[in-house]
């Protein structure tokens, strides 16, 4: 059958109009909703994700997160490994050991979400305690006996002469004022918990002391982003847009620092403070965040974001090797991270995000 060119325009503009009214009846495409653990438990000293979340950032990438507090490393890492939490922001030691045994977990961390060490020592302002080698014969409080950052800190004491669990005693506090009042009543008379946590008691009004580190410890990387080997493998596309989010978030709150914490009463509602005592909620927020961000040294990575390197991980590795947390080095690093997502992570307008940021109303 042959057709004249008026005819056969009809049939062109009727096949638009069907595939027009096809595209607006088609749903939405779905996000993927993923489960983010994070160890002890989600609240403000961690804004940047949830500010994130609002700001539209996970929308875009095609990802809703669902929020999972875990009791630990020891905990999180296996169920990273078995998929049953998809993305976990954790210490590497485990890890670590692990590989080093020959009983690698099937997991990679794929952001370097604090690429400096966030945990600290710290006592009270009055503290006789003015070293870590002061420690010796005293109790030090800590997170949990799960906590993945406990292999580093044995490392830091054993270099200063106390030796973990025999020079000194190691008792689970875990966090927020239950811990904080374990060091004022005089139960331990050191903490060692993230710089977050320290914060926090220091704007509650409990005057600390920060015990120096020494630099070699300061510049190992904390935390970083997990997942599982097989979701890296099955679903780089996931991997790419949650990465990207992240680093968004994490510029957007640096930008503006009051509204990434007040972000997270949309999160969890039940966080929100009385209207009087919300001043003073979002003032100890805002310093606890902005430490965090200070100490990872965040605003000087414009374009590398997340990124870790194979110096960083040898350098991570030959730390635990040193404090005998590993007895073998012989095996291979590349198993444990990946740096193939860093170009796609950091490719967004960082003054875009900013702007962002600023233009969010208090």
């Amino acid at each position: 059958m042959v057709y004249d060119m008026q005819t056969l325009s009809k049939i062109f503009l009727g096949c638009q109009l069907a595939l027009a009214a096809a595209w607006a009846a088609a749903p939405a495409q779905a996000e993927t909703t993923v489960k983010i653990g994070y160890p002890p438990a989600w609240s403000a000293v961690e804004a940047a994700i949830p500010f994130g979340e609002t700001l539209g950032f996970f929308k875009q990438e095609g990802i809703k997160l669902n929020y999972v507090s875990i009791q630990g490393t020891g905990v999180l890492l296996p169920q990273v490994a078995n998929g049953s939490v998809e993305f976990g922001i954790m210490n590497a030691d485990l890890a670590v050991i692990a590989a080093s045994k020959d009983e690698p977990f099937p997991v990679k961390f794929f952001y370097n979400f604090y690429p400096r060490n966030i945990f600290e020592f710290v006592v009270l302002e009055d503290s006789p305690i003015k070293e870590l080698k002061d420690l010796k014969g005293k109790k030090l409080g800590v997170g949990a006996l799960t906590w993945g950052n406990l292999p580093m800190s044995r490392m830091m004491l054993r270099d200063a002469g106390v030796t973990w669990m025999k020079d000194i005693q190691v008792l689970p506090v875990g966090v927020g004022p239950a811990s904080w009042a374990r060091l004022k009543n005089g139960s331990v008379d050191a903490l060692n918990l993230p710089s977050t946590q320290h914060e926090m008691m220091a704007q509650a009004g409990t005057p600390i002391r920060r015990l120096a580190i020494p630099s070699e410890f300061q510049n190992v990387f904390s935390n970083g982003v997990a997942a599982s080997s097989k979701l890296i493998q099955e679903n780089p596309k996931l991997i790419e847009g949650m990465g990207r989010a992240i680093a968004k978030s994490q510029v957007a709150c640096m930008a503006n620092y009051e509204a990434c914490v007040k972000a997270y009463w949309q999160i969890d509602p039940s966080s929100k403070p009385a209207a009087d005592k919300q001043a003073d909620w979002v003032r100890t927020f805002v310093a606890v965040n902005k430490r965090t961000a200070d100490i990872g040294e965040l605003d000087k990575l414009d374009g590398r974001h997340g990124a870790y390197t194979a110096d960083d991980w040898k350098a991570f590795v030959t730390k635990m090797k040193e404090g005998e947390q590993i007895a073998n080095t012989d095996f291979d690093i590349s198993q444990l991270y990946t740096d193939q997502f860093v170009k796609a992570f950091n490719d967004f307008d960082l003054d875009a995000v900013r702007a962002a940021a600023r233009d969010v109303k208090q």
